[in-house]
């Protein structure tokens, strides 16, 4: 039996997985990390539930949402190859936590600090990267003003820009249907400046946001995540997690649009069903969990959505 057995487990799961639209970045890295556990300790043996119990909480002072986390993407890959290898251990669910879906308090962005963020994006233009500081510019501005998850950024192509429209087209992901969703003007601006420098320097890509190197996708969000850290470090989070991300900002745009219409006479109930369609969510519930950060600010607005949520649901 090969010494990186499971390493080749993991590397042909997660790419039977990519072909079906996950991208499974962060799990990626926990699996990778399982596998040379794995091959280390247990070379050339399957995946039991010992061996991902032993791998899963072995660090000190884990959270039950992170011992959650590790296990989960065990058992995604054992249910996996359980299909291939009998021996295979497939972990039960609820061992740590409750049925209750656990999920961390997000950091709400003021204006200050996303200024803050974009004006210091300058510190990463080195002489030979003089894209690398308008791509992070850029894209948290975009972030900022529609809610758009960073995976989905990434992929947008130049033909996804419709400057007359002022629209973006979103491809479809595997929670969110293709959608085309209005931007204000200003970012209609930025979009067209970054465009026409992306398109000095790398003419031939397709992707509207590139990496210093040229690349898009799943390969720019990589890059953006890894600077994104650096530059939001001095930030102290107002949520339950250590540091703020870049989701966070999708957190921000809902919770700001929720609370300014929950302070308006128009039926709030319309207005949320267009901020669903906009975040690209299947589902009311979905969006509910936006209104949870700030519960003195949004009582009246959880409350109108909780009744439009249950009547709809009749």
């Amino acid at each position: 039996m090969s010494t990186d057995h499971m390493q080749q487990l993991v590397a042909r799961y997660l790419a039977h997985r990519r072909q079906l639209g996950y991208e499974l970045v962060s799990s990626g890295i926990l699996l990778r990390s399982f596998a040379h556990f794995a091959d280390r300790v247990a070379p050339g043996q399957p995946l039991t539930t010992e061996l991902g119990y032993r791998w899963a909480l072995a660090p000190a002072r884990l959270s039950p949402r992170y011992r959650i986390a590790r296990l989960g993407v065990l058992r995604g890959l054992a249910r996996y190859e359980v299909l291939f290898d009998p021996r295979t251990e497939v972990m039960p669910k609820g061992q740590f936590a409750s049925g209750a879906r656990l999920r961390p308090t997000p950091h709400i962005y003021t204006i200050a600090q996303v200024r803050w963020l974009m004006r210091d994006a300058k510190l990463l233009e080195p002489s030979w990267s003089p894209l690398r500081a308008l791509t992070m510019r850029t894209v948290i501005g975009l972030l900022w003003c529609t809610g758009l998850r960073i995976g989905e950024a990434v992929r947008i192509l130049d033909r996804d820009f419709d400057v007359r429209a002022a629209t973006l087209r979103i491809a479809p992901r595997k929670f969110s249907p293709e959608r085309i969703i209005p931007i204000h003007p200003t970012v209609v601006r930025a979009l067209q400046h970054y465009q026409g420098e992306r398109l000095t320097l790398y003419p031939h890509s397709q992707h509207l946001f590139v990496s210093h190197s040229g690349q898009g996708g799943l390969s720019l969000r990589t890059t953006i995540e890894f600077y994104f850290r650096w530059l939001a470090s001095p930030l102290r989070p107002k949520g339950s997690l250590e540091s703020v991300r870049l989701h966070d900002f999708r957190h921000t745009f809902a919770t700001n649009w929720i609370a300014r219409w929950s302070q308006q006479s128009a039926p709030l109930p319309h207005h949320l069903v267009l901020l669903t369609r906009y975040l690209g969510h299947h589902k009311f519930s979905d969006t509910f969990w936006y209104v949870q950060p700030d519960r003195r600010a949004l009582r009246h607005a959880a409350t109108t959505f909780q009744n439009y949520r249950d009547d709809s649901q009749l």
